[in-house]
């Protein structure tokens, strides 16, 4: 009987030090994952013309007939502004960019144009502005789930890095199905905005980075979950009981001084 208590005890301090160790590994884990996440949702919020490799939308004629070396073929628009490219054989002559601007303008010739009102042009900017704004957001909030991350010692601290991390997380889904939707309006309205032309729109590389970190932030938020769990069951572990020797010597001092 005795030997199978001492084996309890082993295996429980051996489960106990498996338990700090998995703790360890996972606070480790938790804080490399948002340092990605910050990284990328850094580049995609310094995306075109800043990082021009990085876009959130491209527009591309198709079925274009001889153009001429000046005409732009291809539009890719970033964060911070839009690039107008034009290639010929799939070799690319010409490059201007616009911007450094965070927010676009629409010219009030295309709203003309098109029947809309400069009240629904508005909104649109704004929301467009709100949407580009928010990718700098998701940047500085998983930069501060990060720093918290690495101080999780505490009960408040896990519990802040937690609701940031959960903050950054939603932003960041929102962010991602508002640029989703963003990409298909313009898929659905592009040819009826410019009649006689064929366009394709497609999903830029940035989309796709952003639904990366997406995923990264949330997998670091149900780490951080865990961790809070874990520092949770801790703090509330019974302290050890006293001996009953020493219960037995307290109850006969107090009997005695009585």
């Amino acid at each position: 009987m005795v030997g199978v208590l001492q084996w309890l005890r082993g295996h429980l301090a051996k489960s106990q030090k498996l338990l700090r160790l998995l703790q360890e590994h996972t606070v480790r884990l938790a804080c490399f994952i948002l340092f990605l996440a910050a990284f990328i949702f850094l580049l995609v919020g310094l995306s075109l013309p800043i990082i021009k490799p990085i876009m959130v939308i491209k527009v591309s004629a198709i079925n274009s007939v001889d153009p001429v070396s000046n005409a732009i073929t291809e539009l890719q628009f970033g964060v911070w502004g839009v690039c107008a490219l034009s290639i010929l054989n799939g070799v690319r002559a010409q490059e201007a960019c616009y911007g450094l601007q965070l927010g676009y303008t629409v010219p009030t010739s295309i709203l003309s144009l098109v029947g809309f009102s400069s009240k629904l042009a508005d909104v649109a900017n704004t929301t467009l502005l709100t949407i580009l704004v928010l990718h700098l957001v998701n940047a500085a909030l998983s930069t501060v789930a990060l720093v918290l991350s690495l101080l999780l010692r505490s009960h408040l601290v896990t519990t802040i890095g937690l609701i940031v991390a959960t903050i950054s997380a939603v932003i960041s889904t929102a962010v991602f199905a508002a640029n989703v939707a963003l990409v298909v309006g313009v898929r659905n309205n592009v040819n009826s905005l410019f009649p006689g032309c064929d366009f394709a729109v497609s999903f830029g590389n940035g989309l796709w980075m952003v639904l990366a970190a997406v995923l990264l932030t949330w997998i670091a938020v149900i780490m951080l979950s865990a961790q809070r769990c874990f520092c949770r069951s801790v703090g509330r572990r019974p302290k050890p009981k006293a001996p009953r020797s020493v219960i037995s010597e307290k109850n006969s001092m107090e009997k005695v001084l009585f």
